[in-house]
Order: structure tokens, then sequence, then C-alpha cells
């Protein structure tokens, strides 16, 4: 049961403070009093994204706040997963904090969590049913999911959705197969010239390339080096050898001192020796027998990248496909043989499962058709046709069936498409039958209306009333009403008022006790001014 509703910083709501009863709890007011925004707070309290325009003040933080009485096993499961030690009939205080960057924080119980813990409480235990849902009820996807909630099937569409997902996958995979089979077929002389390319290719990884390219350019340093090298020890052995022998002959002919004459022979010495030494040298300076090889695979390389317009890596990775294509030909037909084995049975399991649930489907149909008509009848529309047909379709995310409500006010009409025959008044009251149809099975304690009444009146308003009255015995509602045959089935009545005060805009919410409850429901018979007449009328209607 949900007890309190606290606000702060939320649209003309400012802050307020909500308490709620078991069982009815109606809240009326004059139109922009701000009723809706009560309920939207609740309906956008789990959304990821809260709207904008709602926040008063952006620059300070809004706050949401929400306590609620556990009666619910799931509910107590969900915590306990999650960490929560509770159990039946504890109070939980549920927060959600938005800063002013739009960043959401939810709290239970001033724990943080996540808000998939959040938003998994209010699937469970809150329905609500909002003005301009009727518009959804066109969509048969929506129609399926109406009739599968009225059915309770979510159990077995779990199990089925689990086989169609795996018979997913393997259609998946049996179609890669058909497409590579296909695809090696088509492409084979091309594949095979392109492989003849590529497979010329030997450098393994871009970071062999890498190594490929410093080796080469050491090596070109290095041959340069010899050249070098090679002419310095030709020069030596030829030009300069010549030289010191001219220099020693003349040193020789002069007669200089011995000193002299020494000097000029270590000349000859030091440069045989400097020629052997340097010969020596270049002989010992190893030798890449591969430099021609590395260097022409670089090459190759730059002549296929420009070609087929790819990286290294994808060059690689390209022949390594091409290779892989036809190195598994072989076995695809194999794989193809097994794969579709696995896809028939799967297929087999899930037409049986989908089977079962289109029984219960189109048995079921039958017991909402009737709800549905007598619904109606007790709304204003006595003679309505309604059906559910169906369609058998391959297997889908839904099973086999492909359904569509059809309806026809008048007893001589065939039953049609909703969005063909049904008017918004026809429709709304269709979708209100609906949600109390859905509401009295679904495992929900919470049920929120907004003006489900709109477009009622008279007797058929009551007939609404008693039957949202009825709904309250089992789950909490909460409804936001306009008109005084629904208001006054109410077991807690609460009036939306707004003030304006020295400019600025504020919203109050009273308890009515029941001597108040007779004026508000005197004020919707009459209006403003409330007449003696309809405050006799109100002390018979206030139950």
């Amino acid at each position: 049961m949900l007890e309190k509703l606290k606000v702060s910083n939320l649209s003309v709501l400012g802050e307020i403070e909500v308490a709620f009863s078991n069982g009815l709890n109606i809240a009326s007011g004059e139109t922009g009093a701000g009723k809706s925004l009560i309920l939207n707070t609740l309906v956008f309290f789990p959304n990821r994204k809260f709207p904008k325009e709602l926040i008063k003040n952006k620059n300070l933080d809004t706050k949401i706040s929400i306590e609620l009485r556990i009666k619910s096993k799931k509910i107590e499961e969900i915590l306990n997963l999650n960490g929560f030690d509770v159990c039946d009939g504890d109070l939980l205080e549920i927060v959600r904090v938005i800063s002013p960057d739009a960043v959401s924080k939810y709290y239970i119980n001033k724990s943080k969590v996540k808000l998939d813990v959040v938003s998994n409480i209010f699937d469970n235990y809150f329905s609500f049913f909002m003005q301009g849902a009727q518009s959804f009820l066109l969509d048969k996807k929506y129609q399926i999911y109406i009739l599968d909630k009225f059915l309770k099937v979510e159990d077995k569409l779990l199990d089925y959705n689990a086989s169609y997902f795996e018979y997913q996958n393997c259609q998946k995979n049996y179609q890669e197969l058909v497409n590579q089979k296909k695809e090696i077929e088509d492409k084979r002389d091309f594949f095979i010239f392109q492989l003849s390319e590529l497979e010329k290719i030997q450098i393994h990884n871009v970071d062999e390339e890498l190594a490929y390219i410093e080796e080469v350019q050491s090596q070109k340093l290095l041959n340069e080096n010899k050249e070098a090298v090679t002419e310095l020890i030709s020069f030596i052995d030829n030009q300069a050898m010549d030289s010191i022998k001219t220099i020693e002959n003349k040193v020789l002919k002069l007669n200089f001192n011995d000193d002299i004459t020494k000097l000029a022979n270590d000349l000859s010495l030091n440069i045989n020796e400097l020629s052997y030494q340097i010969s020596i040298l270049n002989s010992h300076q190893s030798i890449d027998e591969t430099f021609d090889y590395k260097q022409e695979q670089l090459f190759l390389l730059k002549d296929l990248r420009r070609k087929y317009k790819l990286t290294t890596k994808e060059l690689i990775e390209k022949r390594d496909q091409i290779k892989e294509l036809f190195l598994n030909e072989p076995d695809i037909d194999i794989k193809l043989k097994d794969i579709i084995k696995k896809k028939d049975s799967l297929k087999s399991i899930c037409l049986s499962k989908a089977t079962d649930i289109s029984e219960k489907r189109k048995k079921g149909s039958i017991l909402l058709s009737k709800n549905i008509k007598e619904g109606l009848s007790n709304l204003g529309i006595p003679n309505s046709n309604w059906i559910v047909s169906f369609r058998e379709t391959e297997i889908n995310n839904n099973g086999i069936d492909d359904i569509e409500f059809l309806f026809s006010a008048n007893p001589d009409f065939s039953p049609e498409s909703l969005k063909s025959v049904a008017s918004g008044g026809e429709l709304s009251r269709i979708m209100l039958i609906l949600s109390l149809e859905i509401s009295k099975i679904f495992d929900s304690k919470i049920v929120l209306f907004d003006e489900p009444d709109v477009g009622l009146g008279g007797a058929v308003a009551e007939k609404l009333g008693e039957k949202i009255s009825q709904l309250s015995k089992n789950s909490q509602v909460l409804c936001i009403s306009h008109l005084p045959q629904v208001a006054s089935f109410a077991d807690t009545h609460l009036l939306i008022s707004k003030r304006n005060l020295n400019g600025k805009t504020s919203i109050s919410i009273d308890n009515l006790s029941k001597s108040d409850r007779i004026k508000e429901i005197a004020r919707m018979l009459s209006g403003k001014k409330i007449e003696d007449e309809a405050i006799v009328l109100a002390k018979k209607m206030v139950k």
C-alpha cells in the first residue's frame, strides 16, 4: 500500500506531502489545480528521464519520496535478492533525488540502489491507466499484450521466448553458412586470383613489417659504409702508397739525419697497417642475405595497399580470411547438415509451445469478449459485438498468433477493426473495461486512474464508480475524477486546490471529512455556486 508521497521543488506542487489510505482514494478539484501532476509524479518516478519542465527551480535538487507498505511476496523477493532484509508488512521509503545537472540517484531506506531495482518494484506493484492510453489500443502488438496479461501466460511466454531465441540464433548460424557457401561458389575464380596475389605477402603481422623496415634501413646504411670503406682502402693502396714512396725516396737522397729518415719509413709502415686494419674491419661487417627478399616484400606491400585501399593489417586479414574460407569449404556441407537438423528440432519445439499458448489465448479470448461486452453494456453500449480474431503466422516472438480486437456498437453490424469503427468515446470505455479486467487479475496492489470518467455521465458514471469501488476491495486505488457519481464511492477523498499568494502559486491537498466531502460532491454537482438541492443530493450520494 502507498501510504505517503512527498515532493520538493516540483512544478506548482512545490513542497507537499500527501497521505493515502487503503481502498479507494479519489482526488478531485477544479480544472488546472494540479490533480494529474500528482499521478504523473508517480508515473515518472521510475523513468530514466524525468521531464525537465516539471522541475521548479533548475538550480536546486528535486526530491520525490514514497512510503510503501509491503504486501507482496514478489516485492519481498526482489528486495531480498538485492540485499534488503524485509518481510511482509514492512515499510519502505523509496527516494529519487534529481540534481540540477539532471543526474538521478535512488535510495531505499537510505541505502543507494540502482534504477533497475526501483523499476522492478514499480512494474510489479503499480498499474497506471492514464489519459490518452486508448490510442495504444489501436496497436495490434498492444492488443496481444492485453490478452496475455488477462490470461496470465507470462511464464509460458518466457519459456517459449527462451526456445525461440535459441531457434533464432540457430537460424542466424544456418544463414551465415549458406551465405558463406554461396559466396565461395559465386566468387571462386575471383578469390583464387586475390589469394595468388596476397599469398606473395610472407609477412605475418604489422610488427614483422616494422622489423623488416628497420632491418632494410640498417642494411642500406651498412652497404653505404662498406662502399665508402672500400673506396678508402683503394685510395690508400693506390694513390696514398705511391705518394709515401715518393716521400721516402726524396728523404733518402737528401741525407737527413736518422730521426727524419725513421719518420719517413714509419709513414709507409703506418699506412700499410691502416689499410690492413680497415680491411679486417670491413670483412667482419655482417651482410643480411635476405636483404633483397625483405626489400621486395616491402615494395609488394606498398603496391597492394594502394591497389586494395587497405592497411597492412587489413591485407593480411583478407589473405588469411580467404585461406580459411577455402580450408573450411569441405566442412560447410557437414555443418549445414547438422545445423538443419538442430534448426528443425528447435522449430518443432517452438511450434509446440506456441500452439499451447495459442489454444489458451483462443479459449481465454471468449471469456475476455464476454466480460468486455458486459462491461460496455454497463457503460451505456448495451448491444455491442466484440470478438478477438486470430490468424496463424510464422513463429515470432509472440508465438504463432496475429490477433486483432474487432468491435461493433450495433448488433446488426459485423465487428470490424477498432481503428475503423470505434469512436473516441467508445475507445475510452473499451480501454476502461480492459483496465478493470486486467487489474482484477494482475498482481498489482496499487492501481492509478487518471480521469477514467471522461465522456461519461449519469447512470453510466455511477456504474463506473461501482466497478472501481469493487476493484479497490482487493487493491489500493488512486483515482482522479471530475464526476460526483464516481467520487461518491471514495473511502478517502482528497481535494486539490491551487492558490496564488503574493504572485506565488502553490497547491494544497486536503483530506476531506464527511461534511467536507458532501460540500465537494455538491460543488461537483452544481458548480461554484452550491445550491441547496445539490447539498441534499450529495448527502444521499456519499457512501
